[in-house]
């Protein structure tokens, strides 16, 4: 099989195709190094390569297709990229704060160890914001991502190195991290696929930052990929409790639940469009589609106060390198010249923390409203139903968009608070050939069923489409990135 054939091919397909022996690993490694060392240059999205690493592990694994094909794991042989904010042993972790610019890790986070346990090759880490702190990837260690669809635009965040490498061919399946929307946002600009699971369905073991205790399941790590059945292997891989087969699932007379918009952030006509469009193609299968309106601007209100209370200080003693970052500390630095954070995560820290003493004083964000107000929207919800929403009011903005309020992640961040599993899936392009994502949303521990209602969508839509931009770019020789313990 042709290596250009081999790169458009989702990670279940080259399991398939590996165990049957109709894929050598070892040119599937090199097929996607090549994509790598090629596009890399031009959208900044791997940041430490672990190629030769990859290429010996293949190289061990492949010693086991002449000896058994029985019992393979699901897999083998299927190059992996993980988001730089989860370690990996032994190759650079910096999470893209310049306090970590030189660490090692010693070990996998919990998330890593279950992939490579299930024969995942890792090909190097990917790019992210400092600490996972913006909805721009972008960081003063390694710089800012481009969108593969169109250089001028965002690749979204904090996962936008992950979405990124996968949309043009680089991988075919990576690790990201959500708490506010930092899987499926990416996923939505770039036109791939991204799992928010359940909260606590995947361990964070490992990840940089941790969320604390109190609001521990709002942070998850999920997969990222270009077809839902890439998404769904994974997630039978890394999930805590068993999974089932999303192919089983009946979606004929489920209650398919559109909210109203938020007024705060109004959705952009093609992206109000896209969700209507996505809204018939699922009443097609059999759905039932109900219109109605719920909370969700008093639970983004809220989760926003609870993250600047229960997240924030320990978000800023962690970017900070163990000691709370100082604001006007590091306002002077930037005037400087010399910053240690960047302003795509300075920016809203600072007003964070402008606005906490306000909110405290206001009398808002308790754990118990949220509560109430999750308990609220099941009820509302009903048995077994999926809510659909946008991802983003928008396409993919132009970069430097993460700061301004009418650019925020409250149509994600919304169900990192509550708990419920949701998924990016691409359902075509705008107008000026960026990315269409809409977003399904399930109950608690139903992440199956939303992978049942996205493989329809992708069925109706055609799911990944290879980036155009990229197809007749002149592009640099390779760049630098670095192996293993090297520095970029």
């Amino acid at each position: 099989m042709q290596s250009d054939d081999l790169v458009h091919l989702g990670a279940a397909e080259l399991a398939r195709l590996i165990r049957s022996s109709q894929a050598d690993p070892l040119e599937v490694v090199d097929a996607h190094i090549r994509v790598i060392e090629r596009l890399n240059p031009t959208i900044n999205a791997l940041v430490t390569a672990t190629f030769d690493q990859a290429r010996d592990e293949t190289r061990r694994l492949r010693e086991r297709l002449t000896v058994s094909m029985v019992d393979l794991p699901p897999l083998f042989g299927v190059p992996v990229t993980i988001k730089d904010s989860l370690p990996v042993a032994g190759v650079r972790f910096t999470a893209g704060s310049t306090f970590h610019r030189d660490n090692v890790a010693t070990r996998d986070a919990e998330a890593v160890r279950r992939l490579k346990a299930a024969g995942a090759i890792v090909l190097g880490k990917t790019n992210c914001s400092d600490m996972s702190g913006s909805a721009e990837t972008s960081n003063l260690i390694f710089g800012l991502t481009r969108n593969p669809w169109s250089l001028d635009h965002s690749a979204g965040g904090s996962s936008g190195g992950e979405a990124a490498l996968i949309a043009c061919g680089g991988s075919p399946l990576g690790l990201g991290a959500d708490l506010g929307g930092s899987i499926r946002i990416p996923a939505a600009f770039c036109g791939v696929v991204g799992l928010k699971p359940t909260g606590g369905r995947i361990p964070t073991d490992g990840h940089i930052p941790q969320v604390g205790a109190a609001i521990s399941h709002w942070g998850t790590v999920g997969p990222i990929a270009r077809r839902v059945e890439d998404v769904a292997i994974a997630l039978s891989v890394l999930s805590d409790t068993p999974v089932t087969d999303y192919r089983s699932i009946d979606l004929m007379g489920r209650r398919l639940v559109i909210p109203r918009y938020m007024s705060s952030l109004p959705v952009s006509p093609e992206v109000a469009d896209a969700v209507e469009n996505a809204a018939t193609a699922l009443r097609t299968v059999g759905m039932v589609e109900e219109r109605v309106t719920l909370p969700m601007m008093k639970v983004a209100l809220e989760s926003t106060i609870i993250l600047c209370q229960e997240w924030l200080p320990e978000f800023r003693a962690t970017l900070g390198g163990g000691q709370a970052i100082g604001l006007w500390a590091e306002l002077m630095a930037h005037l400087r010249g010399k910053p240690r954070v960047s302003s795509a995560v300075m920016m809203p820290v600072a007003i964070g923390c402008l606005l906490r003493p306000l909110f405290r004083f206001l009398g808002h964000g308790h754990l118990q409203t949220m509560e109430q107000l999750r308990d609220s929207i099941l009820q509302s919800m009903g048995p077994g139903a999926v809510l659909l929403w946008p991802v983003f009011p928008t396409t993919a903005p132009r970069h430097g968009f993460a700061w301004k309020p009418n650019k925020g992640p409250n149509y994600t961040l919304v169900f990192n608070c509550l708990g419920f599993p949701a998924i990016a899936v691409p359902v075509g392009l705008s107008n000026n050939g960026l990315p269409l994502s809409v977003q399904i949303i399930g109950q608690p521990n139903e992440d199956e069923t939303v992978l049942a209602v996205a493989a329809t969508l992708e069925k109706a839509f055609g799911g990944w489409k290879p980036p155009g931009s990229l197809k007749d770019c002149e592009f640099p020789a390779p760049g630098l990135i670095c192996q293993g313990r090297g520095v970029h």
